[in-house]
């Protein structure tokens, strides 16, 4: 009889032990599913900035980059600004007043504009448009027979910067007349 007792005691210890256990998992699997839930319905990641150059004047190849009579040029861009923050349920992303794009072209300036206060809300996107330009600008003889061979065959690409304030700063690669290309924060120097 004790040794029945003891089996039916045991047996009572291994199915309370395996509740407990199932009990454990069904919890752990709640919380996992809980947590993936959340974080699709509230994400919190940083916003992406990206940049296109839609049109650009005074960058003619045959008039205005050819020409060796005219030792400078006066580029005109449009550079359009977009923040992506469709995955962020917290905050607003702004590009503030004064913020600033420039454009240059293998380390030749090119051109700067003012970008108007540009906001997207929780979970949205906007865009503005800085219109980037440079006056009798000084540009080497190769790059410009360079960004005339590029442009002719439409492969042309520019270097953006957008300065949002003066601690923050993103780096681009835009092609021109091509769609948007994503930025991203420029690399320590140390």
């Amino acid at each position: 009889m004790a040794a029945q007792a003891q089996r039916h005691c045991d047996w009572r210890q291994v199915l309370t032990a395996a509740l407990l256990i199932f009990a454990i998992a069904v919890a752990i699997a709640a919380w996992t599913v809980l947590c993936i839930f959340l974080a699709d319905k509230f994400p919190s990641e940083e916003p992406k900035y990206s940049v296109a150059v839609a049109a650009v004047a005074g960058l003619d190849p045959a008039r205005d980059l050819s020409d060796r009579g005219r030792p400078t040029i006066s580029p005109v861009f449009n550079v359009t600004v977009h923040i992506d923050n469709r995955r962020n349920a917290y905050n607003r992303a702004c590009a503030p007043d004064l913020s600033t794009a420039e454009v240059s072209y293998g380390d030749a300036f090119l051109g700067r504009g003012t970008l108007p206060k540009v906001c997207a809300g929780k979970r949205r996107e906007a865009e503005g448009v800085a219109k980037a330009w440079g006056q009798d600008v000084v540009m080497p003889w190769f790059l410009r027979d360079q960004l005339a061979g590029q442009l002719a065959v439409g492969e042309a690409a520019v270097d953006v910067q957008v300065r949002l304030d003066p601690s923050s700063l993103l780096v681009c690669k835009a092609k021109i007349g091509g769609g948007l290309s994503r930025c991203r924060e420029p690399e320590s120097a140390w």
